[in-house]
């Protein structure tokens, strides 16, 4: 690694991390290391017996005048006098009796809840700072974790710094705590640094502080820093929020490039009055074409996984007529009204599947609202049921119609019926004042509006009487849901509009308040990694910028080089996918990890992208 020239006093310390940290970690480093001292070795204490003579200096006690000093006073008096007066006498002066003992430098770290997050940057930056300083002082360094009590660590480089970024606790030491810190630390210790919050406990041999605290109006932090006697403050601005998630997370590990794909549609344009489609199942993006159409693409999982050859379905029928349409695996299933009825076609089940089937007949408005012609579809859910030790199907389609009813149509029959005409179809509602609706595999997950809650249920392929999950005391106006499979175990995601700026992001059992720009398109919520803070994809006001906002700061997930025409999130995938203003270029993202899966640019707009 190559770093600047003002980085390299550190390049040992700095070694271990890729390129581009290196140099956002070194920036850190070289404003706050003007704060700190140097190390020295202090002198013994007057009342200790020195240890010998060290040298020759015009200053001390007169017990320690030089024997040719006294001769001249007894010779020449008068000179004595004026060189006594000039300065000029000579003394020894004594080597402290503590200057053959080792020296020590001890710097203990604050784990505490209110050190998590960018406040751990600092911690990053202070521990290589003092070790540096310890290591040109020729001093012996330790360090440990103010919440585990008499234990110092003398490991150091990669190890110890993932030591220190794991070394997290809700918890405070108590009183023990500081007792067992005062006995393991000892009265001598001359170099003690603790680095936290204002508000962390204070052993006793502690001698220098860095207090770190984020700052109210900026996106810097305050660090002061408290050192024989002397107290300085600096506003450091923080890293970008990438870096920032990157040297607390995985600081050694260098970012795959993204493996981009790029392919060229054989004809036609991707049309930019809908966002792109993903399907239920992994693997499948549907784009609107201007000509009508629609053409599939196989989004690749990895790098290595050959991509298949987008498929076009041709111009769909009456496609100015669609009211609900979605991709299940390749199929583009689409409800339209026509004459008066509804045709539903173009599902993968055996009865939904033509357009030669019966229409069925459009229930009353307070029923279904059916709006055609509209720049978004309504989103519609497929499910195939066979009923146990029978061959006896049951397929399903739902809707989610804009007036907030989700309703549902049920054709059955046997399995061997192929192409036969279906049995009559049923048509049922579900619920009211529906939020939203997300396909999980054969289930169905929806969130209910209420005057005072927001009711979350599950319906499964199999049965007409949707479960309930859980309540939120919150009314919402907008919902999302995350994480489906962990709707399974726990641990779901949701993200829910409460009134303007202010969003509610949690799991089912904790959740924080959080404010997007009112001109911001939400996307949905995931988590960045597993285990990590939940967060909200939102494409910002200019158009420009996809970020995930986890309430105390937004990590960047795109930077477009062009405006965003449409974009769309898939919490099943947990993927993006946008079409840019100028090329009309698709682009697929994944989140975990940030790699470009797929990039399709139309034929006639090459030259925009």
């Amino acid at each position: 690694m190559r770093l600047p020239a003002l980085l390299q006093p550190w390049s040992a310390w700095l070694a271990p991390f890729p390129d581009d940290l290196a140099v956002t970690l070194g920036t850190l480093l070289l404003r706050l290391a003007p704060l700190l001292g140097p190390l020295r070795r202090h002198a013994a204490p007057q009342a200790h017996e020195p240890a010998g003579i060290g040298d020759i200096v015009r200053r001390g006690p007169y017990e320690r005048l030089l024997l040719s000093e006294w001769a001249l006073a007894d010779a020449v008096p008068e000179e004595f006098m004026r060189r006594a007066a000039g300065g000029e006498l000579l003394f020894t002066g004594p080597e402290p009796a503590n200057s053959d003992e080792s020296l020590r430098s001890v710097a203990l770290f604050d784990a505490g809840p209110a050190q998590l997050g960018e406040a751990r940057l600092v911690h990053l930056a202070m521990f290589i700072l003092l070790a540096r300083r310890a290591a040109l002082a020729g001093a012996e360094f330790r360090w440990g974790v103010l919440q585990a009590p008499g234990t110092l660590h003398a490991t150091g480089g990669e190890q110890a710094i993932r030591q220190l970024l794991e070394a997290r606790t809700w918890s405070a030491p108590d009183a023990d705590g500081l007792q067992q810190w005062n006995a393991a630390l000892g009265k001598d210790l001359l170099d003690c640094w603790l680095v936290g919050a204002a508000d962390a406990p204070l052993p006793a041999p502690v001698r220098s502080r860095v207090l770190v605290q984020r700052a109210w109006l900026a996106d810097e932090l305050e660090v002061t820093l408290s050192q024989q006697r002397r107290t300085r403050t600096l506003a450091l601005p923080l890293p970008k929020p990438e870096h920032s998630v990157r040297l607390l997370r995985r600081p050694f590990e260098t970012p795959a490039k993204p493996a981009a794909a790029a392919i060229r549609v054989a004809s036609g344009t991707h049309s930019l009055k809908r966002p792109p489609l993903f399907s239920s199942q992994r693997g499948w993006l549907a784009v609107n074409m201007v000509d009508g159409s629609v053409t599939v693409y196989n989004v690749p999982n990895s790098p290595q996984d050959k991509m298949g050859r987008p498929r076009n379905t041709g111009a769909l029928p009456n496609v100015d007529n669609i009211v609900a349409a979605g991709l299940f695996h390749k199929a583009v299933g689409r409800v339209t009204l026509r004459n008066g009825m509804l045709a539903i076609a173009g599902f993968p089940g055996p009865f939904f599947r033509h357009a030669k089937h019966a229409a069925v007949a459009l229930p009353e408005p307070k029923q279904f609202q059916a709006v055609s012609g509209a720049l978004r579809w309504m989103p519609v859910f497929h499910t195939v049921f066979r009923e146990s030790h029978t061959e006896l199907l049951s397929e399903r389609v739902i809707v989610l119609d804009k007036g907030s009813r989700l309703v549902a149509w049920t054709r059955q029959g046997h399995a061997g019926a192929g192409d036969s005409p279906p049995a009559d179809t049923a048509f049922r509602p579900i619920a009211n004042k529906v939020l939203h609706a997300v396909q999980n595999g054969s289930a169905l997950l929806f969130a209910v509006g209420l005057a005072e809650r927001t009711d979350l249920y599950r319906l499964d392929s199999g049965s007409n009487v949707p479960r309930h999950l859980h309540a939120l005391m919150h009314r919402g106006n907008s919902f999302f849901f995350g994480n489906l499979k962990g709707w399974r175990g726990g641990d779901g995601l949701y993200l829910m509009r409460l009134e303007g700026s202010a969003w509610l992001l949690g799991e089912r059992n904790a959740a924080t308040q959080i404010r997007i720009d009112a001109n911001a398109t939400v996307l949905g919520v995931t988590r960045r990694t597993p285990g990590a803070a939940p967060g909200a994809v939102v494409l910002d006001a200019s158009k420009m910028r996809i970020a995930m906002h986890t309430g105390d700061q937004a990590i960047t997930l795109v930077d477009a080089t062009e405006r965003i025409a449409q974009a769309s999130f898939d919490p099943v995938s947990e993927r993006l996918a946008w079409l840019g203003h100028s090329s009309c270029a698709l682009t697929v993202l994944d989140i975990d990890p940030p790699e470009v899966r797929l990039r399709a640019v139309p034929n006639d707009r090459s030259a925009h992208g």
